[in-house]
């Protein structure tokens, strides 16, 4: 009889219970609570929480503590870590990460912080942009580094290898070839097992009027080239901006060409051509190269003018033959080459006079020689 009761008993408590289970309805006014009875949400979970199948929510997720995903976690819109320079206290941990080429690759979280971003930096609202490919990343934040060819970059861009652009490039601050950039130029080269620092080629160049180098300023106290011998810490070549301009050739200064028109050249010695800035130049020797040269004067079909039109000519243009006149001479100058030329025709022109005047001359002592014997002759006549 004991156990028809307690039998009863128990099947009474399970449609109770069973009865109970069905009939768990939440009212739609009120929050509720598991664990706690004052809930301040909708639904309020006062300890651990565990589902084993999906989860939907169609709203954010916000977490006041820690979470930690044992399977796989998948985002469909951007995902911001905003203290993810916080990783760098992690250990081992690593995460998989798929590309859209199916390529997988492992992420260490220490290797994030100096991959992904390195340093604080507030990504809240920024869009970051993942490209394809391994090792091609670009988000919107200052502070993070790009390396191609290299793991750990050390500058904002980080190429170890050749680069090729096809399109302009531009440096706003200083572009360092060879080296690393300096404070003193915008432009810094290391020559290194090459002929040239720098060439440059026009060849092809169809503009009207071409550059192979091209300089502005607006400062007067510019020095337009500077050329510096480390070695000897001495000035083979500079130009300044006043127009001065000296080169030096290690042992003295060569050439110089001074503000007020002044030049000079030196043979490390002594100076060997001067122009005064009144014009006045000094050398020790001037050789003229002349293309031909007055010897034409002794040719046979020479047409040596009479000394009567010389003297003719003189009379009515005051200058000789052939020779520019003195107004000539002050408008237009006088070609060196030339006038030497021309001096030297009237030098072999007077020489020919001078020939037909000692013929003349002989001529005339003959004459007159003759006439004495005569008047010898005659005198011996007479009674």
């Amino acid at each position: 009889m004991k156990k028809i009761t307690y039998l009863l008993s128990l099947t009474a408590f399970c449609i109770a219970g069973q009865a109970t289970a069905q009939e768990n309805v939440i009212s739609e006014n009120g929050n509720v609570g598991l664990g706690t009875t004052s809930p301040s949400a909708r639904l309020q979970v006062a300890g651990s929480a565990r589902i084993d199948s999906t989860l939907v929510v169609n709203d954010s997720v916000t977490m006041a503590s820690s979470a930690r995903v044992g399977a796989d976690l998948k985002v469909d819109g951007d995902l911001y870590l905003p203290n993810i320079s916080a990783l760098d206290h992690l250990g081992t941990e690593s995460i998989l990460v798929s590309g859209a080429n199916g390529l997988v690759q492992n992420f260490s979280f220490p290797g994030l912080t100096g991959v992904v971003y390195s340093g604080p930096c507030d990504l809240v609202g920024v869009n970051p942009t993942w490209n394809n490919g391994p090792g091609k990343i670009f988000v919107g934040c200052p502070a993070v580094r790009v390396g191609i060819g290299t793991t750990a970059p050390d500058y904002t861009l980080d190429v170890r290898g050749d680069a090729k652009t096809t399109g302009h490039l531009w440096a706003h601050q200083s572009l360092s070839v060879g080296t690393d950039a300096g404070t003193f130029a915008k432009l810094r080269i290391l020559n290194t097992n090459r002929p040239a620092i720098i060439q440059g080629t026009a060849v092809g160049n169809t503009q009207a009027y071409q550059r192979l180098m091209f300089f502005e300023y607006d400062n007067p106290d510019t020095k337009i080239l500077e050329v510096v011998n480390t070695a000897t810490s001495q000035t083979p070549f500079v130009l300044k901006a006043n127009g001065e301009m000296d080169i030096h050739n290690g042992v003295a200064n060569i050439l110089h060409l001074g503000t007020n028109g002044m030049f000079s050249i030196s043979n490390n010695t002594q100076k060997t051509f001067v122009v005064e800035a009144s014009g006045l130049t000094r050398a020790r020797k001037i050789k003229v190269d002349a293309e031909i040269w007055a010897d034409y004067v002794f040719e046979e079909d020479y047409p040596l003018m009479p000394l009567s039109e010389v003297e003719s000519f003189l009379k009515e243009h005051k200058h000789l033959p052939s020779i520019p006149s003195e107004k000539v001479m002050k408008e237009e100058g006088i070609d060196l080459a030339e006038m030497n030329v021309k001096m030297m025709e009237k030098i072999e022109e007077l020489t020919l006079y001078l020939i037909q005047q000692k013929k003349e001359l002989e001529k005339q002592n003959l004459e007159m020689e003759k006439m004495k014997a005569e008047l010898e002759t005659l005198k011996q006549q007479k009674p």
